[in-house]
């Protein structure tokens, strides 16, 4: 026994249990932060077990709000590059969020009301109740409005309902938008009298403001407007509903991008099976259009799903017949060759990765030595030369090859130089502090993976849970550093609304 074990803290006034809850947390959010178990916390609370001089120190030590008492010190370790900063919250307050279940909390702590005298107000188990509060579980918006006029929230706890509803992401419409039925007579007055050029040039450029919106605020806000735009242009490409696509009609391109820009806002919101039918439609589409580009990038949208469902083997054979469509510009070939390295990596088959990872490279430089540029291409991200110059690619390919020392390194010297902060680049972080936490970085790991979290959780991107929840089990490993215990209540909060998908952990994107 150590000397600060021997020196017992004196035990908080009115009980363990209340300054606990005094400090706004439940017993698993303590068992977190502390890294001891709940039913140990459980028992000791309840006079079952002694405390013991460190655990009554976790207690005395809880952050105080209301009273104003200072809180605990930082984590020892932390950069020092990285200079002063708050600690996250347990209610996501530094992240720019409140969850509708803490604020459930907060309210109930408030008017003096338990688990029980609640539930019965709103019709609810004590323990159903409970996962509301802790995030495991949302309820509907009946729910909401019930617990609003409990704790007389005058309309807040309905709108957190709302916008966290919308951080998960709402359906994605399906490819049945497509035949919703006849247009009326005003509709198709107004299609016929508008020029298909003209109002294929208008849908592009709405398509471009949808495309940077989604970025900044998450492919759950442009869903709607999406699935409106698709069936708009379908229903001026075909107005019969039974034409084949033709080259002739200048919408068709557009339709295209809509169409596959559609499939990934359903895959970033978690709606796999409609993601792949709308690639599928994609795909038909292209072949009907002589579309060789929009063909390859529709197989590698495909092998994008495979991979995040864990099927490596036909990510692979995907992601080579991507590659392998004559025709296509040599960008499409670079992603090609990007997906064929990733679901290599991902079926450990490290000889596979280096070929197609060297493959990708011959093609990046291909163009500066042969004096051409690559034609220009609207499928897929715009092109990043310090990312694609660094090797933080194959730094995210060797998380999945699990030779994560070699993956720190390289992230430790690739990040450093990339420049403004892009929403790529948070899959970059979460990658980085996995390979961290594994080789025993856990300051850098958090470090690295708490100044992401504002943007992993506003895009509310189910490609990223996966690599969350990687991250997390990691972290549970370690849960008596400080810097772990600080960061796991938002960490966990996050990647529960991040989409909800059960695909394995996938290798990042390029930005």
């Amino acid at each position: 026994m150590n000397r600060s074990d021997r020196e017992c803290p004196a035990p908080p006034s009115g009980g363990l249990r209340a300054r606990r809850e005094a400090a706004g947390l439940s017993l698993q959010g303590l068992a977190v932060r502390s890294g001891y178990s709940r039913s140990y916390l459980s028992r000791v609370e309840t006079g079952r077990r002694a405390p013991t001089p460190a655990v009554l120190r976790v207690y005395t030590e809880l952050p105080l709000a209301e009273t104003g008492r200072r809180r605990p010190a930082e984590p020892p370790g932390r950069p020092a590059a990285a200079g002063p900063r708050p600690r996250l919250s347990a209610d996501g307050a530094e992240l720019g969020i409140t969850w509708f279940g803490s604020e459930v909390r907060r309210l109930r702590m408030a008017a003096g009301k338990s688990l029980d005298v609640l539930g019965c107000e709103v019709f609810l188990s004590r323990p159903y109740l409970g996962k509301i509060e802790q995030g495991d579980a949302r309820g509907n918006y009946q729910l909401a409005l019930s617990l609003d006029a409990a704790l007389g929230a005058q309309g807040r706890l309905t709108r957190l309902f709302l916008e966290e509803c919308a951080r998960v992401g709402p359906v994605a419409p399906d490819t049945d938008i497509l035949f919703r039925g006849p247009r009326s007579e005003p509709e198709r007055a107004t299609g016929a009298a508008a020029d298909p050029a003209e109002r294929a040039a208008a849908a592009a450029a709405r398509l471009e403001a949808l495309r940077v919106r989604s970025h900044r605020s998450g492919p759950h806000s442009i869903v709607g407007e999406l699935g409106d735009g698709v069936v708009e242009l379908h229903r001026l490409v075909d107005g019969a509903g039974h034409r084949p696509p033709s080259p002739a009609n200048p919408a068709w391109p557009v339709m295209l991008r809509y169409a596959e820009l559609l499939g990934w806002t359903a895959q970033e919101t978690g709606h796999d099976a409609i993601a792949l039918r709308w690639t599928h439609t994609v795909g038909d589409w292209a072949r009907a259009l002589g579309d060789a580009d929009a063909l390859g990038y529709a197989l590698i949208r495909h092998s994008q799903w495979a991979r995040r469902r864990g099927d490596a083997g036909t990510a692979v054979e995907l992601a080579r017949r991507a590659g392998s469509v004559p025709g296509i510009a040599p960008r499409i070939e670079q992603f090609a060759a990007q997906r064929e390295a990733q679901a290599c990596a991902l079926a450990r088959d490290e000889t596979g990765f280096r070929q197609a990872l060297d493959r990708y490279h011959t093609l990046l430089a291909a163009p500066a030595s042969g004096g051409s540029s690559a034609e220009p291409t609207p499928w897929g991200p715009a092109p990043d030369p310090v990312f694609e110059g660094s090797r933080l690619f194959e730094a995210t390919c060797l998380v999945d090859l699990a030779d994560f020392r070699t993956a720190a390194s390289l992230f430790d010297r690739g990040m450093s130089r990339l420049g403004a902060p892009r929403t790529g680049y948070a899959r970059l972080a979460v990658r980085q502090a996995i390979a961290c936490a594994h080789v025993g970085e856990l300051d850098q790991a958090c470090h690295v993976v708490r100044e992401s979290l504002p943007t992993v959780s506003r895009q509310g991107s189910a490609s990223l849970r996966g690599d969350l929840k990687l991250l997390i089990r990691v972290l549970n490993r370690h849960r008596r550093s400080s810097a772990v215990r600080a960061l796991l209540p938002d960490l966990t909060s996050v990647a529960r609304v991040t989409g909800g998908t059960r695909a394995a952990a996938p290798a990042a994107e390029g930005p």
